[in-house]
């Protein structure tokens, strides 16, 4: 395994409740993916991401939000992933790759993240600690 370090910003675009991958053919990967980029050295994350929404699904957009940051080890190194989810209001096009509306038996052949990812994500994001009776919200540094 390589020893590098990589940055990325990936996109979990959402139309009416379910995710839209991306099918593609060689000779790049093969498969369906969801948008991705790497994350070059001072860009902001949420302003990349909202490129890779105007590139990858037309800009057919109501939301972005911050959706989760994993670390996780890869062939070339290490990876940190910064995951954005967001709302699209139109399906995309076929500019990048044939979009997939994938329903929830097909999100395991989605590459690049676990099937339990994505299900957390489209359902709103990443855990959170449930509150319980009688707790008043606070701030936790």
């Amino acid at each position: 395994m390589a020893s590098g370090v990589l940055l990325s910003v990936h996109v979990v675009p959402v139309l009416e409740g379910r995710i839209v991958a991306f099918v593609l053919d060689p000779p790049g990967p093969k498969g369906r993916w969801l948008p991705w980029t790497v994350l070059e050295q001072g860009a902001n994350p949420y302003e990349i991401a909202s490129t890779v929404v105007d590139e990858w699904c037309d800009g057919a957009m109501s939301n972005l939000r911050l959706a989760d940051v994993i670390s996780r080890e890869g062939e070339d190194g290490w990876e940190l992933a910064i995951v954005f989810r967001a709302e699209l209001t139109a399906l995309p096009g076929h500019e990048r790759g044939a979009p997939h509306v994938c329903d929830a038996q097909d999100l395991a052949a989605v590459q690049g993240f676990e099937a339990v990812d994505l299900e957390r994500w489209l359902g709103g994001g990443s855990a959170a600690i449930p509150a319980t009776e009688g707790d008043s919200p606070k701030l936790v540094f």
